[in-house]
Formats: structure tokens, C-alpha cells, sequence
């Protein structure tokens, strides 16, 4: 048996049945139960009369304490093997106090620590909560298996959320990419137009260039000729200047002078100016905006305002483009259709299908609303724009003129400030029935009229 075993040992005979510890100047009742010194005066020193054994219960008229000089070297002994006494290898052994070097067999509630007995009963701890350590172990284990169980089901709800989250981004990552083939697909209609315009129009210049070209060497080549028949000329007149019969003389003179004539008639420069820039400098791009208009799409609908919907309280204009609030009702045939008590009117073209745009001049003051509404929406009384009440509204905000884009099978409703396209606010959703452009005037009779803008394309 080892050294540390041996101490461990003796460990429990040599402990003090009240500290719990190793005896501490160690004496023996008169009914043979040992005790520290201390201990047990301060035992004793707590019973209102008498003199009895903690264990046994023995009272005893008069205090008599021996000290047990063996028992106290039998401690010492026990004491010095568990510190010299190396721990076997695999075993850490207790865990001791630092300040006692004695087992921590307490547990103070208060400080949330583990103690020895000596720290238990000293005045570090005198008013604080302490409990045997294996009570609290024992509490401590209870608390673990509760809160185990409790982060097992975070655990599990995590992992539901998190599944949910990893779907939401394969969501994400199919609709972005959806997104961005339309987006290429889109852009590479212009671009496969631009690219077919650009080839166009150069080769309609290398046409230009090419036939102009083809005109000045030709007559280059005519200048090479008439240079080189005028050199022969001046030959033979530096030949003819020593005929001596006047009569041939003046017929060469005359035959030479015709010749020159005809030859300078003939010679002429051709002008880089010929080319026509008027087809390659102009406004190129503007022309080639206005062809690209055709292939717009959506193209920006041709709406007119529904008079049949229109609130008393609104002037349309002739061609049903405008609306504006008047302070005063228009005497108006009853319809199921129109707005009894909200300024409102809605566009007399409906949708169920496809992707739609339009623009809107909504006037100076910022309280104003565009949008769609459902075909169902309820026309009495006082509107609320709202989606749950069949409105995709935007508006009260400063912007002079707003587009609105409705995809129907997409689900998107998306407002723009036209003036430079800049995105505002998007409403995605389900549409099942037939959506009708929206549109709520200023209620200043000072502003200009809400109007619809007409593209032409």
C-alpha cells in the first residue's frame, strides 16, 4: 500500500468529528471520544448548562478535558505524509484550501466558493450561508440536468431556425440570381441593338469613305496621265521652237494652245469635304435613342383618368389626364363605382397580367398618393391605404414627378422619382385580381393639377 493511500487512510481517524478536520492540540473526554481543544470549548461554550459529548450525548458534572499527546502525535504524523507523500501519477488527489492546506468540505452560498472547515467557522464566513460542499454538489447536478435539458431545447429550436435560415438563403440566392439573368438579359437587347446600330452606321461611313476614296485615286491617276503627256508636250515644244518654217510653227502653236486648254479643263481637285458627316456627326445619338425607344419595355402605358370613379370633389381635365381638388362638389350621376368621400380616381385601364409603367406629375405640395388599388376595394367612405385593404400606395413626400412600375405576375409594385430613376419604395406581394393605376390629388386647390405624363415612344 503507498504512502498517500496509508495517509488518506488515516485521514478519517484522525479527524475531528466537529471541525471535520485534522485534530488541532487533540483531548479526550471521559467517555474516550477525542476532540480539538477549540472545538470543543467553543461547543461547550454554546450549551446553556452542563457539560455533554457531541457524539455520545455523555453529560459530565465538571469540565475535565486531557490532552492526548499520543493522538497528537499520530496527527502529525498523518499530516506529514499527505504533503511529502508525492500524489500517485492519474490521481490529483484532493483539492485543498490554500490558506488551511485542509479539504474543502463546505460550500459558502454567499461568496458562491468552496472552504475548509477552518474557513467555515472563521470570521470571513461567520454570518454567511454554509452548507455541507456534497449538498451542494448534489443541488449543483439537479441545477445541470434542468439546465441541460432547457439548452438541449434551444439547441433543437436553433436548429430549426437555423434550417430555416439556410433555406431563406437558398431562397435569396435563387431569387438574385433570377434577378441578375433578367437584368443581363435586358441589357444585352440594347446592347445587341447598339453594337448592330454602331456596325451600321460605320459601315455606312467605310461605304462613304471607300467610294470617295476609289473617285481621288482615279483622278490622281488622271493628273499622273496629263502630268506626264504635258512633259512630252514641253519636249517637243523646246524641239519645235527651232522650226524654221513659220507657217508649221503657228499650226504647232495652235495645236499646242488647244491642247492646253483641254487639259487644264479637265484637271481638278476632288474635296475631302465631299463626305457627307451630316450622317455620322449629327445628333447620332438622339437618332439612335429614338430607334432604341421601340424596344423599351414596358412601354410607359397611355393612361386617362375613369370619370366614373372620380369623387365629386375632383375636376378632371378635358382629355382625362389631370385631376384637381375643387372646395366645391360637382353635381355627379350616382355611381357604385366612385369615391363617395375621398378625394380619389382611379385610371380606366385595369391589369391581370404583365409589367406595366407610368408617370405622374403630382404638383407642388407634398400630400399626394399613386399607386394601384384592387378591383374589389371599397369605394364608401372613408379610405384607408393600406395592402390588407387592397392599396399599394406611395406618396407625401417631395418629389415633382414619380413613376410607378407594377408587375402582376411578380408581385411587385416599385416607385421611382422619374426625374433621375431613383428607387423609393417597393411593395412585394400576391395579386389575384385586376389592379387599376390609383391616384389621390392635393387637397391645396392652389397646387397644380395631379397629371398623368404622357410618353411618347
Amino acid at each position: 500500500m503507498s504512502s498517500w493511500i496509508l495517509a488518506e487512510g488515516l485521514t478519517s481517524e484522525v479527524t475531528c468529528p466537529i471541525c471535520l478536520n485534522l485534530y488541532q492540540d487533540p483531548v479526550r473526554l471521559e467517555c474516550e471520544h477525542n476532540f480539538c481543544r477549540s472545538c470543543i470549548a467553543d461547543f461547550w461554550g454554546e450549551l446553556e448548562s452542563g457539560f455533554s459529548c457531541p457524539q455520545c450525548q455523555e453529560t459530565f458534572p465538571q469540565l475535565r478535558l486531557k490532552s492526548n499527546r499520543l493522538l497528537a502525535n499520530i496527527v502529525e504524523r498523518v499530516r506529514q505524509l499527505r504533503l511529502d507523500t508525492p500524489v500517485p501519477s492519474g490521481d490529483p488527489g484532493p483539492v485543498l484550501c490554500p490558506r488551511h492546506e485542509e479539504k474543502l468540505k463546505l460550500y459558502c452560498q454567499d461568496d458562491q466558493e468552496a472552504i475548509c472547515v477552518v474557513c467555515g467557522v472563521s470570521k470571513e464566513h461567520k454570518d454567511h450561508q454554509i452548507v455541507p460542499i456534497h449538498e451542494t454538489v448534489q443541488f449543483c447536478q439537479e441545477k445541470l440536468k434542468e439546465s441541460s435539458v432547457q439548452l438541449e431545447k434551444r439547441v433543437e429550436a436553433i436548429s430549426g431556425i437555423e434550417a430555416s435560415q439556410e433555406k431563406k438563403v437558398l431562397e435569396l440566392k435563387d431569387r438574385t440570381d433570377t434577378i441578375k439573368r433578367r437584368i443581363i438579359s435586358e441589357f444585352d437587347v440594347l446592347r445587341v441593338f447598339l453594337q448592330k446600330e454602331q456596325e451600321e452606321v460605320l459601315g455606312r461611313l467605310r461605304g462613304e469613305e471607300h467610294k470617295l476614296l476609289q473617285e481621288m485615286e482615279e483622278n490622281l491617276k488622271k493628273l499622273h496621265n496629263e502630268k506626264s503627256t504635258l512633259e512630252t508636250v514641253i519636249v517637243n515644244i523646246q524641239q519645235r521652237l527651232s522650226e524654221e518654217d513659220p507657217v508649221c510653227l503657228l499650226q504647232d502653236v495652235k495645236d499646242l494652245t488647244e491642247r492646253l486648254k483641254q487639259g487644264m479643263a479637265n484637271c481638278a481637285v476632288i474635296p475631302a469635304s465631299r463626305l457627307n458627316i451630316g450622317s455620322f456627326q449629327g445628333p447620332l445619338q438622339y437618332a439612335v435613342w429614338k430607334k432604341m425607344r421601340k424596344l423599351i419595355s414596358p412601354v410607359p402605358a397611355p393612361l386617362t383618368l375613369d370619370p366614373s370613379t372620380a369623387n365629386p370633389y375632383l375636376v378632371l381635365s378635358e382629355d382625362l389626364t389631370a385631376a384637381k381638388y375643387s372646395y366645391t362638389s360637382q353635381q355627379l350621376p350616382e355611381n357604385l363605382e366612385r369615391f363617395d368621400f375621398c378625394a380619389c380616381v382611379l385610371g380606366s385601364m385595369g391589369f391581370t397580367s404583365g409589367r406595366h409603367y407610368w408617370e405622374v406629375d403630382v404638383g407642388s405640395q407634398p400630400d399626394w398618393d399613386v399607386g394601384v388599388a384592387a378591383e374589389s376595394i371599397d369605394r364608401e367612405g372613408w379610405v384607408i391605404l393600406t395592402p390588407e385593404n387592397g392599396f399599394w400606395t406611395f406618396g407625401h413626400v417631395e418629389h415633382s414627378k414619380i413613376g410607378v412600375y407594377l408587375d402582376h405576375e411578380g408581385g411587385q409594385v416599385s416607385f421611382y422619382n422619374a426625374d433621375n430613376m431613383s428607387h423609393l419604395h417597393t411593395f412585394a406581394d400576391t395579386f389575384t385580381e385586376k389592379l387599376f393605376p390609383f391616384f389621390y390629388p392635393s387637397a391645396d386647390t392652389n397646387t397644380k393639377p395631379l397629371k398623368i405624363c404622357h410618353q411618347v415612344v
